[in-house]
């Protein structure tokens, strides 16, 4: 099938129908699921965003497996009912969405299908998510912004992701003697 050009004085020329795509060079992995309904928000959000974040990064896979970025992203309560009121789209009804980015396909199929996702990453579900998790996988179009954000925080590094003995990552130690700056959403949980 052949895509039918509409009438449309374009802008940007980077955005017409003779320009390439702006594709990144990452298949983007969304997978998007809810809490347990045992399972306060409260709960659901610390859990997964201190213990399930660092089983997943520490596993021995994550950097074999060159996993370029993990995100999540956290649909507080608040956010959602907001986002309910939003004319002529229908919500999402999840809780969260965590996003991986890797080179390739192959990539990610080692990772997902290593042991170490098995044995310590999807047991680890039953204490704060609720199945079916859905997926979604694709590349992004970057329309606007630049490559690499400015202004936010970098994430852990692969340079901060030595292994030790038993194949799992233990995340450097440093001990501050200023005070803690506290960082974080403007959102409560609970909100």
């Amino acid at each position: 099938m052949t895509h039918t050009k509409i009438e449309h004085g374009f802008n940007f020329p980077q955005l017409s129908y003779d320009s390439t795509p702006n594709y990144q060079p990452c298949v983007k992995l969304s997978f998007f699921f809810s809490k347990l309904p045992e399972v306060s928000y409260e709960q659901f959000h610390r859990h997964w965003e201190t213990v399930h974040a660092d089983l997943t990064v520490a596993t021995k896979s994550f950097a074999d497996n060159k996993i370029q970025r993990y995100v999540q992203v956290h649909a507080l309560p608040k956010l959602k009912e907001k986002a309910r009121e939003l004319p002529g789209v229908e919500l999402i009804d999840c809780d969260g969405c965590s996003e991986i980015y890797v080179k390739s396909w192959e990539d990610w199929e080692k990772f997902g299908g290593s042991p170490e996702w098995a044995e310590k990453l999807f047991p680890d579900t039953k204490h704060f998510m609720a199945m079916p998790i859905r997926v979604m996988a694709g590349y992004e179009n970057l329309i606007y912004g630049a490559a690499f954000q400015e202004g936010g925080k970098d994430g852990i590094l692969e340079g901060q992701l030595p292994a030790d003995e038993a194949g799992m990552k233990k995340a450097p130690t440093t001990e501050s003697k200023s005070a803690p700056v506290k960082q974080g959403r403007s959102d409560s949980v609970t909100a």
